[in-house]
């Protein structure tokens, strides 16, 4: 059995509810490879995705990933983009509950106030993906090691449409095949949509 197959047994995804905002928003995550297409589309996502229809959401990992942009001349204009968008959209950083690393490493947990604890269908999904995607993974430039962020958003997306340019195998995919919202933004600058469609329709359809 491959590890995709594997995952499959363990998770049965399409039996795993969508749990909706009790306020009627669509929750939006956002991956980090969004970003530069976001910037080339010169999109304000505060006028996008109003907060009176959506809450927008990066996870912490994917905070890391953005911290580790180089901050060099050509990086300069897609910091200060996701700097501003950050801000002016109130994109939420979340991050599962935990207690502060011992050692020097990269803090993924939130402590009290800001960390919030996962369901049990969160829980069982990131343990299906830990074996097959990110146990004994290397760490990369961020930190991070190797699908870790992809782990964190494929478990965002049993609460909320995920939207990235990875379709390669991987957690994403597993969850894509198997119930989960994540949005391929790759033919979205050819759609002819409006960003807030294209999201509120997969979002209704899926």
């Amino acid at each position: 059995m491959d590890a995709i197959a594997a995952v499959r047994a363990r998770l049965r995804l399409p039996s795993v509810p969508y749990r909706h905002r009790t306020d009627g928003r669509i929750a939006v995550t956002i991956d980090g490879n969004v970003w530069n297409l976001l910037q080339c589309l010169d999109l304000h996502l505060a006028t996008e995705l109003p907060a009176t229809k959506f809450a927008l959401f990066i996870p912490r990992e994917v905070q890391i990933e953005l911290g580790a942009i180089a901050d060099t001349s050509e990086k300069a204009s897609l910091n200060a983009y996701i700097e501003r968008q950050m801000s002016e959209s109130a994109i939420d950083v979340t991050a599962v509950f935990g207690f502060a690393r011992q050692d020097a490493g990269l803090e993924r947990h939130g402590g009290f106030g800001f960390g919030t604890f996962q369901s049990e269908d969160a829980i069982a999904l990131y343990a299906a993906l830990h074996g097959p995607y990110l146990l004994n993974r290397s760490a990369k430039g961020s930190g991070l090691t190797g699908n870790e962020a992809d782990a964190a958003l494929a478990v965002s997306s049993l609460s909320s449409v995920v939207l990235t340019l990875d379709v390669k195998p991987g957690p994403l995919r597993v969850v894509s095949d198997h119930g989960g919202k994540v949005l391929d933004m790759t033919p979205f600058g050819h759609s002819g949509l409006d960003l807030a469609d294209l999201i509120a329709r997969f979002y209704q359809a899926t």
